[in-house]
């Protein structure tokens, strides 16, 4: 009953985020499409010419059925190049799986619209949109990520607007800020925080399924002053610097042993990892 309470109420809050906060978006622009990181979304578009250019001004009822197509066909070769990791994308499953393949083929052709435009040059392009959280979450995600257990609900300003009491003495982290600019770092789905002996802290067995699948298991954002009070992560988050990416693995990062031992130490009683309360800054 907590885990359920805790996950209405970020869904509360998360999909505010882009409005709440003035954390940039962190968009990646692809031959076919874009996915933005920070929303968890990709946009594709599909243009063709009208039958009549006459009735280019009509709106959504002129939507032309071969526009439509190629926006769908575009989402899923964008979906294909979303990378799950450090050494997969999305294409990569769907090469050895026929059934998931079919059913990401489905969720690229249902896409709702989001636009409808007829420009001056007498096409028509229509643009559409694909959740990378939810459904397409749950079918992608590795099966390792296992739902956990409910933890200690953590404090947290976006509850009841108040920041709670911290007792003396006692430093309580309620989230994570990498900072990962400037080491070539890329965004992932499941992405890996590892010391510098190569140890993990932060990955798919850090994470409990319901919220991984719900807000994914991190939110990537450009860096901006605001990112510290990120409603994600605040009001009080632990911030540590990324040094490097494991080589050949863009989607690793590597931290100093000293902020992973702090953030073990954070995390061991809190479990703000488990509910994914995750910020990765990249350029």
């Amino acid at each position: 009953m907590r885990l359920w309470i805790s996950l209405c109420l970020m869904a509360l809050v998360c999909p505010q985020v882009g409005m709440a906060e003035t954390s940039k978006d962190l968009v990646e622009l692809l031959p076919t499409g874009y996915i933005n990181w920070t929303k968890g979304v990709l946009e594709a578009k599909g243009c063709y010419p009208l039958e009549n250019p006459s009735v280019r001004d009509a709106g959504s009822q002129q939507l032309n059925p071969l526009a439509h197509q190629l926006a769908c066909e575009n989402a899923l070769n964008t979906l294909k190049q979303v990378r799950m990791d450090a050494t997969r994308n999305v294409a990569h499953t769907l090469s050895i799986n026929a059934a998931i393949g079919a059913k990401v083929k489905q969720m690229a052709d249902t896409a709702p619209v989001v636009q409808e435009v007829s420009l001056p040059n007498g096409t028509y392009e229509v643009t559409v949109r694909v959740n990378l959280l939810g459904g397409f979450a749950q079918l992608m995600l590795p099966e390792e990520i296992k739902q956990v257990e409910p933890v200690k609900a953590m404090p947290s300003a976006n509850r009841s607007g108040v920041k709670p009491a911290i007792p003396a003495g006692e430093v309580v982290h309620t989230g994570l800020i990498v900072d990962a600019r400037g080491i070539g770092a890329k965004p992932a789905m499941v992405p890996l925080l590892v010391d510098e002996n190569g140890k993990q802290v932060y990955g798919s067995a850090f994470v409990s399924r319901e919220y991984a699948v719900q807000f994914g298991m991190c939110e990537y954002v450009q860096w901006s002053d605001g990112v510290y009070a990120h409603v994600r992560v605040a009001p009080n988050p632990l911030k540590v610097k990324g040094l490097r990416t494991l080589s050949e693995r863009k989607c690793d990062i590597v931290i100093s042993n000293a902020d992973a031992a702090n953030l073990r130490d954070a995390s061991a009683h809190l479990g703000f990892l488990k509910e994914c309360r995750v910020i990765i800054v990249l350029d």
